[in-house]
């Protein structure tokens, strides 16, 4: 328990009057969703997975895929034992009898000067039970407030878009606890996540599915993976690989998830000793004395790619190099988060298309 004025001085920007007090606690810390995902793929392809990207599965069977080459639009077909379907929003277009419900999540990019502090914030949606907007700080300087529950009906989308309603409710929410609320010139970015929720058939908003992952098995032997969070993706990778074992009568050996580090995991101790700078150890790991050493390259490399922001030129080159990126879409969208901020995205182009130039050069 923290008095108002321990409160306060963990997060100055709450409003003053009626404060009694606040409850600290602590959570599990993820330093980029974009590295966690990326660290997945290339651990899978140390353990000899074939990771294919721009790749678009256009229909499933249980020994195999028709699958479309998004880069040349040649199709072809991939024969397998076992066939896991884990295409998450899109999931229910590629097996009959699997329905979904998509809810769109929102999230602002705040101005770091219009919500100060070192601790994020929980602030309970007025007229919701259990739901609460949540304030994130970021090392990079941005602030994340989300998330938004709405139903996503209709036609799935590759790219969701926050709503014009969804980015006034978060703000409103956010303005009630506020000291000074925070303006819309303040947000600087917005994005939208979908999760794939498996539809209850009981009707209401989408708020009250469960967000438990499920596992399912078609006529034909796909098994299909939706639902579940990303605090929860190991539990959910042995449960549908089990379920494939199952399926398709296949000889496999104790599940080892739980117990395989990622690509650049060690130990406190050595990654302490690491001679790289600190930023790049806590994102890379390991690796991060590799990316310092493209910095013997080009100098340029271990500078700020935007002023005000700390990521590197080295973490776009180690992208476009050893991570798979394509285009300057991949190396700011989809391997740094550069690109939520548009402001910043522009002025981080210019290099990402000439690394990825170079590449493919």
């Amino acid at each position: 328990r923290l008095s108002a004025v321990e409160t306060l001085r963990a997060a100055p920007a709450l409003r003053r009057l009626g404060l009694r007090g606040g409850l600290l606690s602590w959570d599990g810390r993820l330093a980029d969703d974009a590295r966690l995902v990326t660290a997945i793929a290339r651990t899978a392809a140390a353990h000899g997975a074939r990771v294919l990207t721009r790749c678009r599965a256009v229909a499933l069977a249980g020994d195999g895929a028709l699958v479309r080459d998004e880069e040349t639009g040649r199709e072809f077909t991939v024969r397998a034992r076992a066939v896991i379907n884990a295409a998450g929003v899109w999931a229910g277009g590629l097996v009959d009898g699997v329905r979904l419900r998509p809810s769109r999540g929102t999230h602002l990019v705040v101005r770091p000067e219009a919500l100060p502090g070192r601790a994020g914030m929980q602030i309970p949606v007025p007229g919701e039970f259990g739901r609460f907007l949540l304030v994130l700080p970021q090392e990079d300087g941005r602030v994340y407030v989300g998330l938004t529950d709405e139903p996503a009906d209709g036609p799935v989308p590759d790219v969701p878009e926050p709503s014009p309603g969804e980015i006034g409710f978060l703000l409103d929410v956010l303005g009630a606890a506020l000291e000074v609320p925070v303006r819309p010139a303040d947000v600087v970015g917005a994005f939208a996540g979908l999760r794939p929720l498996l539809d209850s058939g009981a009707g209401g908003g989408t708020a009250d599915l469960s967000r438990r992952h499920a596992v399912l098995t078609s006529r034909d032997g796909v098994v299909t993976v939706v639902g579940g969070k990303l605090t929860t993706y190991r539990r959910m990778a042995e449960d549908a690989v089990d379920a494939a074992v199952r399926a398709r009568g296949l000889a496999a050996g104790p599940c080892r998830t739980a117990r395989i580090p990622l690509a650049g995991a060690a130990s406190p101790d050595r990654l302490a000793r690491l001679d790289a700078p600190r930023r790049l150890v806590r994102r890379y790991g390991a690796e991060a004395p590799l990316l310092a050493a493209l910095g013997a390259e080009d100098p340029a490399l271990l500078e700020p790619v935007v002023p005000g922001l700390p990521v590197l030129g080295a973490e776009l080159a180690w992208a476009v190099r050893h991570e798979g990126a394509l285009d300057a879409g991949d190396v700011l969208d989809r391997r740094t988060r550069i690109g939520l901020v548009a402001a910043d995205r522009a002025a981080a182009l210019p290099m990402a298309e000439a690394l990825t130039r170079a590449s493919a050069g």
